[in-house]
């Protein structure tokens, strides 16, 4: 099979186009809705690209919901709203069952919904109440730009514009591994398209392809970007440098910031690849002034035990434990340098936003797409491996990773192409 060649992903900007208005109210872009799915990851890149379309201010935030508890955690495999009605089902049958037992303390499956934010101040996806919302406001308020990411809020989102396609302009990000014609613009990595070709046709089992790739090259409404969107630029790592001027502008020069996540299907590691980071920044703390280390949330307790009895006790190195504040906006803002696991593009494509010196250690563990990520940065000049031979005062730089303000150019020109315009 021959390799499909794929375009490149947007050229480099260096910042955001301006708004521009044009046409009667009924063509004028006020408002967004974003449909998350309760992970910081997916949700942050929708709500990333409405502040790039300057509807920061002007948007609405919904979340597509699973059941949680007991055996729902086994069927996150299912398609949400088959998932939704099973639980339903089966909830109600150990509640008759236990009733016909004559049973007083009915103890079900635990089952939950919501994220990582209380639903109280998020509304649960719904495709009638959006597309009603669409048609009924669209005479005063116009059109309505639609922003989902993550396998479960592909049906909410397709629905939504094969019922209201005259008054939505709907943005799926990330491969929603179905029909592309089900939405106006799909943006998704480049990476997504890797298993399509002859070096993964070599890698990735057959049997496996259907389940990872994309059928088909991307068509002309697909978006290819170099990482993860996101909400990092200029004008808000200005003001987290205002922010958390009072804890960073003191500290000892260069400051090297460490971003550790968590081992990923296809970027697998543990104790061992925490032993090799610690080793690696006790090789280079002489060139550090200091050092600021963040793990996720998600981080096994394995990787972080290495880390604290390696590091915890050293006067340069400050680990944050997970307490409130989330000094993450203050790394980015102040931070020299950054050290990062392999494992999350997110958290690697928005260091890359700084245009500062980004390391990264645990490649060699990653595979398929990932590995071609993260062969694509470095390629570009953007990241270098972390090995500890690295004197980190040295400073470097490279045109800044912009995926989220060139996708938000690519949504200006297909909305103009529509007769549609912006304004924040």
């Amino acid at each position: 099979m021959r390799p499909i060649l794929l375009p490149d992903p947007p050229t480099l900007s260096t910042g955001v186009p301006e708004i521009f208005e044009q046409g009667g109210s009924q063509n004028v872009v006020r408002r967004a809705v974003v449909i998350g799915n309760g992970f910081p990851g997916s949700e942050n890149q929708c709500i990333g690209l409405a502040r790039a379309l300057g509807l920061a201010q002007n948007h609405l935030l919904y979340r597509v919901t699973r059941p949680k508890g007991g055996i729902n955690e086994w069927l996150h495999w299912l398609p949400v709203g088959f998932h939704k009605k099973l639980d339903f089902i089966l909830r109600h049958l150990y509640l008759y069952s236990r009733l016909m037992l004559g049973s007083k303390q009915s103890k079900y499956i635990a089952s939950e919904n919501g994220g990582s934010v209380g639903l109280s101040s998020i509304l649960e996806a719904d495709v009638k109440s959006i597309v009603s919302m669409a048609r009924d406001t669209y005479e005063k308020d116009g059109p309505l730009v639609v922003i989902a990411c993550g396998r479960d809020t592909v049906s909410i989102a397709s629905s939504i514009r094969r019922l209201a396609s005259e008054n939505v302009f709907v943005v799926q990000i990330q491969h929603p591994r179905s029909h592309l014609n089900r939405f106006d613009m799909v943006i998704t990595p480049r990476h997504d398209y890797y298993p399509l070709t002859l070096e993964a046709q070599d890698q990735v089992p057959r049997f496996m392809r259907a389940w990872i790739t994309p059928r088909e090259p991307p068509q002309d409404h697909v978006v290819l970007t170099a990482g993860a969107l996101h909400g990092i630029d200029y004008a808000t790592l200005r003001k987290s440098a205002s922010a958390w001027h009072d804890e960073f502008a003191a500290l000892p020069k260069p400051l090297v910031v460490v971003n550790v996540g968590w081992p990923r299907r296809n970027c697998r590691y543990g104790a061992n690849l925490a032993k090799q980071l610690t080793d690696a920044l006790l090789s280079v703390l002489d060139s550090c002034g200091s050092v600021r280390i963040a793990l996720s949330y998600r981080t096994p307790e394995k990787v972080s035990r290495v880390i604290f009895k390696e590091l915890g006790d050293n006067p340069k190195v400050f680990i944050w434990n997970g307490q409130e504040p989330n000094p993450y906006m203050g790394h980015l803002a102040w931070g020299d340098a950054f050290v990062v696991t392999a494992d999350s593009v997110s958290l690697i494509s928005e260091a890359c936003s700084t245009g500062k010196p980004v390391y990264v250690i645990g490649a060699d563990h990653c595979k398929w797409k990932i590995a071609d990520f993260h062969k694509s940065l470095r390629e570009r000049g953007v990241v270098r491996p972390f090995t500890g031979f690295e004197d980190m005062s040295e400073s470097w730089s490279y045109p800044p990773l912009n995926d989220t303000a060139e996708a938000a150019m690519r949504v200006r020109s297909a909305l103009a192409a529509r007769g549609w315009s912006l304004r924040s």
